[in-house]
């Protein structure tokens, strides 16, 4: 539930934010010309507009979410990155837009949004009273707009920024409660004729706590998002979290220390490529006596040659419901020769009640061949494992290699074969060729 009402607020904030944007440069007359425009376009994709009422200040309707595959469509020609199955779950909202223009410089046309129902996968989602109880009272929130996002946008319309009112709110039902508190969540932006250029959020506090001694709290995020191209593909996003703590009274702790995301993605030639780099300075986990500490975690991937269009149907496709089509797409996206490459998945030092057990390290290749016969695979499916070549090395330290051998399945494995002596480390390497796989260079 609480994974909805967060998406209600990221995609609705950036579907609005392009409504009131595209192709515009001036305020007022213009503005709200420019309003009917897009709500006629808003209506002819998907949306219903109803309520609408206006002065010469003000403006507020409110936008029924209804056809999510058109709605898909208009995203990606705003530039916003959202699959049907993104927006099915939110058939069904309805969101109140309260609009005002003001002569200020920053604030000229300023907005809120608030959702005034839930969509209808919420309400399908509540199977016994205990669940009518908590809708009712999410209801009632919903009805003081204690759920609100407050956007300013600038005169010229080059830039925004805004808020999301703090909550600090108690769900009840008979057997027990959930305690829900956001704090100090804020974000601002550019555009670049009607498009987003760059956007960067912040959030102080997210934090949930149950009557069972269940209590999560996420401390310090920030995402940045820049546009790099033309395509909605081309861009550049960096997430990092202070520190995620999750404890369960009686029974043990997790913590997460310094969390680091990097991504990239690009389209040209309508093939796409990305990566993402991910560190963890420390991950703990307490319980039962038990201490173990994992230090310095890193994750550094990337993908090369996906067709934009194949993936694109793929997203946007329920395999048990439009099986062809998704068919169809994943045959055209492996055609094309896509490669996936682990350069590094590392934990650099395990810890364990004190005792240093050293490190772990991977990295790996899959590639497909390009020009695949799919009627072929179809007659004969283990042709398939001829098309790709896959490599993985896996390095463990003695300490670790030691305790996973006394595990007598992975004895056996050992025994059979034994790994490679490389620098202290125990090595395997796992290769996938011409439909035959080795492992230390013995065949399987």
């Amino acid at each position: 539930m609480k994974k909805i009402i967060a998406s209600i607020f990221a995609i609705a904030a950036v579907a609005l934010i392009y409504f009131y944007t595209a192709g515009n440069s001036r305020l007022n007359e213009e503005v709200k010309q420019q309003l009917n425009t897009e709500i006629t376009a808003m209506q002819q994709s998907g949306f219903v507009v109803e309520e609408r009422s206006s002065s010469p200040k003000k403006e507020h309707f409110v936008i029924t979410f209804e056809d999510p595959k058109k709605m898909a469509a208009y995203f990606k020609r705003v530039g916003a990155n959202a699959t049907v199955q993104d927006i099915e779950a939110l058939k069904g909202l309805k969101m109140g837009v309260d609009i005002t223009y003001q002569p200020d410089l920053y604030s000229a046309l300023s907005m809120d949004l608030y959702p005034l129902t839930l969509p209808d996968s919420v309400h399908n989602a509540a199977e016994d009273d205990d669940d009518k109880k908590v809708l009712a009272q999410i209801e009632k929130i919903l009805s003081e707009k204690k759920l609100l996002m407050h956007i300013d946008l600038r005169k010229d319309l080059s830039a925004f920024k805004g808020y999301l009112k703090d909550i600090h709110e108690t769900l009840r039902d008979d057997s027990e409660s959930v305690t829900l508190t956001m704090k100090g969540a804020t974000f601002e932006g550019a555009l670049d004729k009607g498009a987003l250029a760059t956007l960067k959020q912040k959030v102080t506090l997210l934090g949930m706590e149950s009557s069972d001694g269940l209590k999560a709290l996420i401390d310090k995020t920030v995402a940045t998002y820049k546009s790099t191209g033309p395509s909605p593909y081309d861009m550049d996003a960096d997430y990092s979290v202070a520190k995620i703590t999750v404890t369960k009274k009686g029974q043990g702790s997790l913590a997460i220390d310094n969390i680091k995301i990097e991504t990239s993605e690009k389209e040209q030639n309508s093939l796409l490529s990305s990566s993402v780099t991910a560190t963890v300075a420390t991950t703990t986990m307490r319980g039962q006596g038990q201490t173990i500490a994992m230090e310095q975690t890193v994750f550094d991937a990337r993908t090369d040659n996906l067709d934009a269009k194949a993936l694109e149907v793929l997203q946007n496709s329920d395999p048990e419901k439009d099986e062809d089509a998704f068919n169809a797409a994943l045959k055209q996206l492996l055609s094309k020769g896509m490669k996936m490459t682990v350069n590094r998945f590392a934990v650099e030092k395990i810890v364990e009640n004190g005792n240093n057990l050293g490190d772990i390290a991977l990295n790996a290749t899959l590639e497909v061949a390009p020009g695949i016969d799919f009627a072929q695979i179809e007659q004969n499916p283990m042709l398939l494992l001829g098309a790709i070549d896959a490599t993985t090395t896996l390095s463990l330290s003695e300490t670790i290699a030691s305790m996973i051998a006394k595990d007598p399945r992975a004895m056996m494995v050992m025994m059979l074969i034994p790994p490679k002596e490389e620098k202290g480390k125990k090595v395997y390497n796992f290769v996938l060729k011409d439909g035959k796989v080795t492992i230390n260079g013995v065949p399987l």
